[in-house]
């Protein structure tokens, strides 16, 4: 193996790696948005349960799209903003609703 081939086997292990690293973090925020949609339901929060399942339902169907694209790249880490804004909302309801 020359060089070269060397070099563009290392930048494919490279893209392959990047790729499932994403995959993995797709599957995640998918997870993590179900979660947070089973918690907004038992929290009588519908509305809210039901948006979190139709996005973490769109990443699993997208997922091999967004892994490949880099605006794939953006929008999971929208998600994972998304992610942690909501769960500080829920948790703050949940206190609310503990208290009361």
């Amino acid at each position: 193996m020359s060089r070269s081939d060397k070099e563009i086997s290392a930048l494919r292990d490279a893209g392959a790696s990047r790729v499932g690293a994403r995959m993995m973090v797709a599957s995640r925020y998918a997870e993590c948005l179900h979660r947070l949609a089973r918690r907004a339901s038992h929290l009588d929060l519908g509305d809210l349960a039901e948006r979190l399942t139709e996005v973490a339902s769109l990443i699993e169907e997208m997922a091999d799209e967004l892994v490949v694209d880099e605006r794939g790249e953006i929008l999971l880490r929208k998600a994972g903003r998304l992610i942690g804004t909501v769960e500080v909302a829920v948790d703050k309801v949940a206190r609310r609703t503990t208290l009361h």
